[in-house]
């Protein structure tokens, strides 16, 4: 984030992106300490490993999945529901084992 649009950002937004600075600057400071003394580190990461080009394409993916869920015919979903009301009231008039 640039130095710019940290400094316009909303308070809650600065104060959030400073928390994340200091976990991301404090593991990486732990990180170092441990490659050089050859220990792992315990605990997840609180960076996130993937690239830029890994994030937008998963953005990217999301946003598809959100429109094709957001352009899905509301007559479908009432139609299941129909027809879950209709198995569920014929199941109860039906013998379950007939002979």
């Amino acid at each position: 984030m640039s130095r710019d649009a940290v400094d316009e950002a909303p308070d809650d937004v600065r104060e959030e992106y400073q928390i994340i600075e200091m976990e991301r600057a404090d593991w990486e400071a732990k990180e170092k300490e441990a490659l050089k003394n050859g220990i792992p580190l315990e605990g997840p990461s609180p960076v996130d490993p993937r690239s830029l080009d890994e994030l937008q394409a998963e953005m990217d993916t999301q946003r598809a999945n959100l429109e094709m869920n957001l352009s899905t015919n509301p007559g479908v979903v009432e139609q299941y529901e129909k027809r879950k009301r209709d198995v569920r009231r014929i199941s109860l008039h039906c013998p379950e084992n007939a002979s």
